[in-house]
């Protein structure tokens, strides 16, 4: 995972709300490297998107570069053609307004840095960031990255405490979760668990997937209308990926796998029989699949 600025001009909004950042050659068909330095950026890096005087947001690269022609709201500079490369990201946090004085001390100036020795924003699209310069700027702006649940490494190979932090598998499922988390909160700060009901604050929901993450193609692990559902970490999480829950066919919380202690089954007991609040026509076939899981 690396971390990169991206200085945005009035394209800023249509970036953000369409999740893209796009370059192409230069009036005169040159290629500067704050343009072309797109195309070294990879799934799971960290954006830093400043549109003057102000880091607004935080995104997470989704998907490597490819070309394509320029996207609605890239204004069309003199001279410029229309062919150009395009990476998909996603935002984790909108909203910020960390001010480039700040940011600037947070940084150290170099060649291909985002200021100059003064302080001033260079005129540049994209600067690669240091791991210190990074972490420092996600601490400023009080964002954490989406980590995965203990749910959402089924299926998944090896002794999963022991993958490594830069492990491709595990920017896999950061980039999976940003996205399930945006789609699914829709940008609300509170929402109520699929399981329980109760309504709680974002940061104890986590973005699940139906059935276990092995068993999902490609496509079902981005699917936050057929795969995904909110669930809390106060305990539904743990119950329903470890199969002590299951969700039947009439969409209501039935007792899966046998607990082994009185306080699991307490627990079961106080949830059967309540809706769940992520069953519908799209995601029963998943939860079906996860019940058969479960049992097999």
């Amino acid at each position: 995972m690396r971390y990169w600025w991206a200085g945005h001009g009035r394209n800023y909004e249509a970036a953000i709300e369409e999740g893209t950042l796009w370059s192409c050659p230069d009036a005169d068909g040159a290629l500067p490297e704050d343009r072309t330095v797109l195309k070294e950026m990879t799934p799971g890096d960290i954006v830093f998107n400043y549109f003057r005087p102000y880091i607004r947001a935080v995104s997470v690269l989704a998907e490597e570069w490819h070309d394509f022609p320029r996207p609605h709201g890239y204004e069309k500079q003199d001279g410029e053609g229309d062919d150009g490369w395009l990476v998909r990201v996603l935002a984790i946090e909108t909203g910020l307004q960390i001010h480039r004085d700040r940011a600037a001390g947070l940084t150290a100036f170099h060649q291909r840095g985002p200021f100059t020795p003064a302080g001033n924003a260079h005129q540049r699209y994209l600067s690669p960031l240091s791991d210190e310069e990074g972490a420092a700027l996600l601490a400023e702006a009080g964002v954490s990255l989406p980590q995965p649940s203990m749910g959402s490494l089924r299926g998944l190979p090896g002794d999963v405490w022991g993958v490594e932090d830069d492990d491709p598998g595990m920017t896999t499922i950061r980039v999976e979760q940003a996205h399930l988390r945006k789609h699914l909160l829709r940008g609300r700060q509170n929402a109520p668990c699929s399981i329980c009901g109760e309504d709680l604050p974002a940061r104890l929901l986590i973005a699940g997937h139906i059935k276990p993450r092995g068993k999902c193609t490609e496509e079902e692990r981005m699917d936050h209308e057929r795969s995904a559902m909110l669930i809390c970490a106060l305990g539904c999480d743990a119950l329903y990926e470890w199969g002590y829950i299951l969700v039947g066919e009439d969409g209501r919380i039935h007792a899966g796998q046998p607990a082994e202690t009185k306080r699991i089954e307490d627990a079961v007991d106080v949830l059967v029989g309540k809706l769940c609040s992520a069953f519908n026509e799209h995601t029963a076939e998943s939860f079906a699949e996860n019940s058969r899981l479960m049992l097999a």
